[in-house]
């Protein structure tokens, strides 16, 4: 009897001990049964306190199942949080809330969560910037905008509105940065395509007006610099390869001329546009006693204004050329 009964308790001992250990399973998941009806009902704001508490009990207990589905529904929670805080009108408490949403988001692998927290958080700094830049106060905008922006570079209309501010501040390094950024995303995807295009346009405005006022204060070298920026950020735009080389013949720069004189002619389109560069390679030979080049490039001339100016000159050098050779006989 005495053996029977330590091996009764000794059974119930046992029984307890397995009952113990299921304890904290058991508890996390009575946890999560407490959030899953809060989730159901879109009561985030409830949901997500015991959902941390349920993630924390979960790792203590191994429950590594619930770990999981936890896991992927706090960053949407954190998310959820900040729309509704949006929605409220409380800024501040919608920007920790998405911060923090894209933070676990990120840790938990969840990118869609991610990537719709960093759009939300552009788009709420491009709504308290708004006034700023309404009212072209561009240097509070550029404060609150350059926020938006690093959160979520691909935020275009946040991004052109950042790179306008600075550049209306003058601070062209930057402005020419976020314009430049904007441009290569038209790479990644066709809908960045129209942003690409009003950020060339954009950018093309601005610099063509600084290179201008660089010229006329006589630093040319600063204008050909501030040209070399724009060209490469848009090398197939014709029209400021065009005025680059025109400021360099009208400065007499042959050597840059017949430079960027290659670059130019390959994005001309049309017979007088490839004339035009053709014209002034030739002009600058000229200028620089390379007679027989310079006639190559005069007969290259087919249309345009400069057809019969380049047709006269090509013929004026080729009786001098003729007339040398007899010369030196």
């Amino acid at each position: 009897m005495k053996i029977k009964s330590i091996i009764v308790a000794a059974t119930a001992l046992f029984v307890s001990a397995v009952a113990f250990a299921q304890d904290p399973v058991t508890e996390v998941n009575k946890m999560w049964n407490e959030a899953v009806p809060l989730l159901n009902a879109k009561n985030y704001a409830e949901a997500l306190p015991i959902l941390e508490k349920t993630l924390e009990a979960a790792f203590e207990a191994d429950a590594m199942d619930v770990v999981e589905k936890v896991q992927k529904y706090i960053p949407v929670c954190y998310f959820q949080n900040g729309l509704s805080c949006i929605k409220a009108g409380d800024t501040d408490a919608a920007l920790v809330n998405l911060y923090k949403a894209d933070e676990v988001a990120k840790l938990y692998n969840d990118a869609k969560t991610s990537r719709n927290a960093k759009s939300a958080i552009s788009r709420v700094y491009k709504m308290l910037g708004a006034k700023s830049f309404n009212s072209k106060d561009y240097a509070a905008a550029v404060e609150v905008f350059a926020k938006g922006y690093e959160a979520n570079p691909q935020d275009t209309d946040l991004a052109l509105n950042l790179a306008m501010s600075y550049c209306e501040l003058k601070d062209f390094e930057n402005g020419v940065k976020v314009y430049t950024d904007v441009i290569a995303l038209e790479k990644r995807h066709s809908k960045f395509v129209e942003p690409a295009n009003k950020a060339k346009e954009a950018l093309s405005n601005y610099l063509l007006v600084k290179a201008q006022d660089e010229f006329t204060a006589g630093d040319k070298e600063a204008a050909y610099a501030t040209l070399d920026i724009l060209i490469n950020a848009d090398p197939m735009n014709s029209a400021n390869q065009m005025y680059r080389l025109q400021k360099a013949a009208e400065l007499q720069d042959w050597d840059n001329v017949i430079t960027w004189a290659e670059l130019a002619g390959a994005v001309m389109v049309t017979p007088e546009q490839q004339s035009e560069v053709y014209y002034l390679v030739a002009v600058a030979y000229d200028s620089k006693n390379e007679n027989q080049l310079a006639v190559d490039n005069y007969n290259l001339v087919v249309a345009g204004d400069k057809l019969q100016p380049a047709q006269a000159r090509a013929a004026e050098l080729v009786a001098f050329i003729k007339a040398e050779a007899e010369a030196a006989k």
